[in-house]
């Protein structure tokens, strides 16, 4: 009996495993043609571009200059065939000065009340466009930038820190601020 029941298991295991399991073959999917790799862009040289552009000033020359340029035209980085478009080419001159008082004040403020942030790192942003500059010794500033919409009336964001303002991009020169900018570093 033993040796009868032994048999029956050895008989149902090869079965099992001899039988031909029913099994659907599924074709995969073809393989995506490749997508032609779209040229790496490279950076845009804007000092070179700002130069052909005739927008260079000096830097105590304050304020927004704006200018519509073709891309395809304009070289320094841009492609001179492919996704021709027009931009505008951004030069914001600013100073940061810091004065010793906070809120509100009642008196004419003075260039002995008033400290520029020398070589602070201002952090910027305009309408998608973003970067760093850092103030030289009098605190004197320098944004230039290219973006598709004009961007006289954007919003303009200046950081020093963790301190913080917004100003049209077309208003922005002088820009006094309070006592806690003078400490940012």
């Amino acid at each position: 009996m033993k040796a009868l029941l032994m048999l029956l298991t050895l008989m149902t295991l090869a079965a099992c495993t001899t039988t031909p399991k029913n099994t659907t073959v599924t074709s995969l999917p073809p393989e995506p043609s490749p997508v032609p790799e779209e040229p790496v862009s490279s950076a845009i040289d804007y000092q070179a571009l700002q130069s052909h552009l005739q927008m260079e000033r000096d830097r105590e020359n304050l304020g927004f200059a704006e200018k519509t340029f073709n891309t395809c035209e304009a070289g320094y980085g841009y492609s001179r065939s492919q996704n021709c478009h027009k931009e505008h080419f951004v030069v914001i001159h600013f100073r940061l000065l810091c004065r010793d008082s906070e809120g509100t004040i009642s008196t004419v403020l003075t260039d002995e009340d008033l400290r520029p942030l020398d070589r602070r790192t201002v952090k910027w942003s305009l309408k998608g466009a973003q970067g760093i500059v850092e103030t030289d010794s009098d605190g004197y500033g320098r944004i230039i930038t290219a973006a598709v919409p004009s961007q006289r009336a954007q919003r303009l964001r200046i950081a020093v820190g963790n301190e913080f303002l917004y100003m049209r991009a077309n208003e922005i020169k002088k820009v006094i601020t309070p006592e806690p900018w003078c400490h940012q570093y």
